[in-house]
């Protein structure tokens, strides 16, 4: 696979994971741009051993938490930009307006509630819970990227939505 065959593969992947952890469509961009010069000046080192998708994105990763690290940026998520297959479909024409609008408000409190709950989560725990439940990888390929055990995956993955929850009902009971 060449690095143009690379980038159109894999491109808007790269893209909504360091949108998912920087929360700047801006700096999202311009960090899957740096992760693709990376994997372009890198080419020569990737044997084959791990999966291609793997290794873009331990480099997708790495880039970003340096990147983060630098500018010492504590907001890392946005739910709402990231534009996956959760969003409310159907067709909205046949909705009262009144009802949209009382819709598209609530789903905007329960959005900024986990975008809320979400940060107070930590970096590792924030990793596997983007892989597991957003770009739907297995538990091994999460701990490939994340360079670490399936079980230790497991833990933060279990950890996350337990603080997850935890953290949801605590801001119903307040609401």
């Amino acid at each position: 696979m060449n690095i143009d065959e690379i980038v159109d593969a894999y491109y808007q992947k790269i893209y909504k994971l360091c949108l998912f952890y920087l929360n700047n469509k801006e700096e999202a961009e311009e960090l899957t741009q740096e992760t693709f010069i990376k994997v372009l000046k890198k080419q020569s080192t990737f044997k084959g051993e791990a999966n291609i998708y793997t290794w873009l994105y331990r480099i997708a990763v790495n880039t970003v938490i340096n990147y983060v690290n630098r500018k010492k940026i504590v907001e890392f998520i946005s739910f709402e930009n990231l534009g996956n297959s959760r969003e409310i479909t159907g067709d909205s024409t046949a909705i009262d307006p009144a009802v949209k609008f009382e819709k598209d408000e609530t789903k905007q409190k329960e959005i900024e509630t986990l975008e809320k709950c979400v940060r107070r989560l930590s970096t590792r725990e924030k990793t596997a819970f983007y892989f597991f439940h957003y770009d739907r990888l297995k538990q091994k390929e999460i701990a490939e990227v994340m360079k670490t055990s399936v079980p230790a995956v497991e833990s933060l993955i279990h950890k996350a939505m337990k603080k997850l929850k935890k953290c949801i009902k605590s801001a119903a009971r307040t609401a």
